[in-house]
């Protein structure tokens, strides 16, 4: 894969995962977080599930290998393909969800400890 091709996939997790953190805060109003804080925690989780998903193995051809474009490479998968767009949006959407479902939790916690 190609840099460019890469940065796409890092984008379409990084709004995939925004996406679906978004969408968990506003139906989960316990979470007062700020929309931005909210974008945030799901961008990240986006990327990192994905990253993680690459790692299983089966699953990495359906994510792309965004952790290293050599690999992709030396198996001549080059570029990307509808399976890997959607593998990748599918997998930023539901690391927004969890990331941002573990923040809720989290923040659910502290209000009944403390």
């Amino acid at each position: 894969m190609s840099g460019s091709d890469i940065t796409t996939l890092i984008l379409i997790e990084m709004i995939a995962g925004a996406a679906g953190a978004i969408a968990v805060a506003r139906l989960w109003r316990e979470i007062a977080l700020g929309w931005k804080s909210i974008a945030v925690v799901g961008m990240l989780g986006g990327v990192i599930l994905t990253l993680l998903a690459a790692q299983v193995p089966g699953v990495g051809r359906f994510v792309g290998h965004v952790e290293t474009a050599i690999d992709a490479a030396s198996r001549a998968t080059g570029g990307l393909t509808l399976t890997v767009l959607i593998g990748a949006g599918v997998a930023g959407l539901l690391g927004g969800v969890i990331s941002i479902s573990l923040v809720g939790l989290a923040l659910r916690a502290r209000q009944r400890n403390g």
